[in-house]
């Protein structure tokens, strides 16, 4: 077996793992969540989104609605666990966990509308259909090229790029002080979702530390995601060992689910590169893999360069001491014409690389048609994923594309349609938790002349009266951050969604009193 196939198997058996994460932690929540006696009951979403599925199951067969979504959830497991194991790799066994994932989460609604859900739908979808063999059911019987496996990468790279550089540019977007500043960190390991056991020492972190923290986060989001759809694969891999280190990082500090794991998943099929057959005796060159890593020192080193600024301040405690103060120095305005006249560029050579990619493979292998075929299945699915890019457009309907002008309905039009398999993303667009100094003469200053970051986490406190009692006391969760005296714990890869959304009604949305007294998985006695 080559490498390119060993690292096609380790990409769809590591998403096979994802999925079964996914259905294992579905399973778990549905008694306490979606079901008949959950918090948010899904009969009436089954019976209004799938109309015919609800006729044929529940009210012709007679069948429990809540013992057929628990039946159809382990039968994800099952499929899941299949691809995981590598006993069946077939194209139909994903779109299978595709389809069973997107019809629970259909019925999860509130509890699962996050972006990583929709993520995990779209890279199945584009992995079935591009990457996961047709014609054999494991990746040792298939007759695939390396250059088909190639082409069939180009996909999965490009929706990689999507999600960093939709996540990168939404922040300098938002217009946040805490982006524009690089202080967001000061705040995100104390206000974040669900926190991590290290989530407390890396908020004691240095503020210099901490600000270089947010700067390389833009630069891995923005710059270093055009590396990921480079037809160099030393370039791509380069571009992909900087998303891993991030997503490990995060998986360290915080607790968000499959997603971290599902973006190190999407990074394995940039290093798939086309692997030339050396003759006997014949040693190739290190220079092109030399001058590719120079090309990207230098490409990071002038984007660090164009994106930040750094002066020297002087400390108020200490007149003798200097302070380096470092900010972003791209405004929204500047974003805006970046994103403009970068994303049809990055889409156009996307494409034209995975046709190059095609020609390569149909010249290696006696079927031509096949080849041609699986080739534009590649590029539809990249322009797919590319449209919603047009999100990032200040003029977001009337941009001008390949040197066409489409007018406000086209895009609409294309829009709406696309939306069903391919999704935007921004994550972390605005920094939550930012409380409001104090201004007074004795107030203590910060880090390089900016205000001290002041940490305002809202918590929503639920009390109960247990066992007669007549002292109400704190209901703790389990895994949301309550008492003090408690480390919070490691969720990751499950996903506790109650004590997600709790998080989420602290910031605005709110929950009802019955609601809440409707979930007995938290709450063992509860007065309602």
């Amino acid at each position: 077996m080559t490498k390119t196939t060993t690292l096609v198997g380790i990409y769809l058996k590591s998403l096979g793992y994802i999925f079964a994460i996914a259905f294992l932690s579905y399973y778990a929540q549905y008694p306490a969540l979606s079901s008949r006696s959950g918090v948010e009951p899904s009969e009436g979403k089954f019976r209004n989104a799938f109309p015919r599925l609800y006729h044929h199951v529940v009210e012709s067969s007679r069948c429990d609605a809540d013992s057929f979504v628990e039946l159809i959830s382990v039968m994800g497991v099952v499929l899941s666990t299949a691809i995981a194991s590598g006993v069946a790799l077939h194209g139909s066994l994903f779109i299978a966990v595709v389809s069973i994932y997107h019809f629970l989460v259909k019925l999860g609604d509130t509890f699962y509308s996050f972006q990583w859900d929709i993520l995990l739908i779209e890279t199945g979808f584009f992995t079935a259909i591009s990457l996961a063999p047709w014609r054999s059911l494991t990746l040792e019987t298939c007759k695939r090229t390396q250059a088909q496996h190639e082409v069939g990468s180009w996909p999965i790279r490009f929706l990689l790029f999507k999600l960093m550089f939709m996540s990168g540019v939404v922040k300098i977007q938002a217009n946040c002080p805490t982006w524009q500043n690089l202080t967001a960190l000061e705040y995100h390991f104390a206000t974040q979702c669900l926190p991590g056991p290290l989530a407390w020492y890396a908020h004691q972190l240095h503020p210099l530390i901490l600000r270089l923290g947010v700067a390389a986060t833009f630069v891995i989001e923005i710059p270093a995601a055009f590396l990921l759809i480079s037809p160099f694969v030393t370039m791509r891999m380069v571009g992909a060992w900087m998303q891993i280190i991030l997503q490990v990082l995060i998986i360290l500090t915080g607790s968000y689910n499959f997603f971290n794991l599902l973006t190190i998943c999407l990074a394995i099929p940039c290093m798939i590169g086309d692997e030339p057959r050396e003759k006997a005796g014949y040693r190739r060159s290190p220079a092109p893999q030399m001058l590719q890593w120079a090309v990207c020192a230098s490409f990071l080193a002038w984007a660090c360069k164009e994106m930040f600024t750094t002066s020297y301040v002087e400390d108020p405690s200490d007149s003798g001491r200097q302070m380096i103060w470092l900010k972003l120095a791209v405004s929204k305005d500047q974003c805006n014409n970046i994103v403009e006249r970068t994303t049809p560029i990055a889409v156009t050579c996307a494409l034209v690389f995975t046709l190059m990619s095609g020609v390569r493979s149909t010249m290696k292998k006696q079927s031509y048609l096949s080849s041609s075929v699986h080739t534009l299945i590649c590029c539809l699915c990249i322009a797919t994923a590319a449209v919603p890019l047009v999100d990032l457009y200040p003029r977001m309907y009337q941009p001008t594309l390949w040197g066409v002008q489409l007018n406000r309905s086209t895009w609409r039009n294309i829009r709406i349609h696309s939306s069903k398999i391919s999704h935007g993303y921004g994550l972390f667009r605005r920094m939550t938790g930012v409380g409001q100094q104090q201004q007074s003469i004795d107030s203590p200053a910060g880090w390089a002349g900016l205000p001290p970051s002041i940490v305002a986490r809202p918590e929503i406190i639920l009390e109960a009266m247990i066992d007669d009692s007549e002292e109400w006391r704190e209901l703790n969760f389990r895994w949301k951050p309550g008492a003090l005296n408690q480390r919070p714990l490691q969720a990751a890869p499950h996903q506790p969604r109650f004590d997600g959304r709790m998080w989420f009604a602290a910031l605005g949305e709110i929950l009802t009193k019955n609601r809440i007294g409707l979930c007995p998985a938290h709450f063992s006695s509860c007065e309602s």
